[in-house]
C-alpha cells in the first residue's frame, strides 16, 4: 500500500509556514487512522530519543563509526535512564562533564 500525508510545518524560529509532503510504503493492512497513528509514533521516538542523541551528544557530527556500537548502547541507556528519573537530558549530560560521578551512581542503580 501507497501512502501520502501532507502536512502544514510552522518554524519555531522563525514563525515560517511551509506545506510538507511525505510518501511511505507498507504491507499492513489497516485503517487511515491506524497507519496514521504509527507513522505519527515514529517520529514520536525520533524526536524524543534520536534528536536528543543527536543535539546534545553529538552523535551525527561524531566521527567513529566502526566499532562505535558500545558506546551508542551506552549513550541510549544513559538516555533512558535520565527519562525514567525525569531528569533534563542537556544539563545532566553538562553536570556528568564537570563530574561522572553521579552518571556512575545513575548507571549503577544507586
Amino acid at each position: 500500500m501507497a501512502l501520502r500525508m501532507r502536512r502544514r510545518v510552522v518554524r519555531k524560529n522563525t514563525g515560517e509556514l511551509r506545506e510538507e509532503t511525505a510518501y511511505a510504503l507498507t504491507s499492513l493492512q489497516a485503517s487511515a487512522r491506524q497507519l496514521y497513528a504509527l507513522w505519527r509514533g515514529h517520529w514520536e521516538v525520533e524526536n524524543r530519543l534520536h534528536h536528543k542523541r543527536d543535539t546534545v551528544l553529538g552523535e551525527d557530527a561524531s566521527r567513529s563509526r566502526k566499532g562505535a556500537a558500545g558506546l551508542m548502547y551506552l549513550r541510549d541507556v544513559i538516555l533512558n535512564l535520565l527519562h525514567l528519573k525525569r531528569w533534563p537530558v542537556l544539563r545532566s549530560v553538562r553536570k556528568f562533564s564537570a563530574d561522572p560521578k553521579p552518571l556512575l551512581r545513575l548507571v549503577r542503580g544507586w
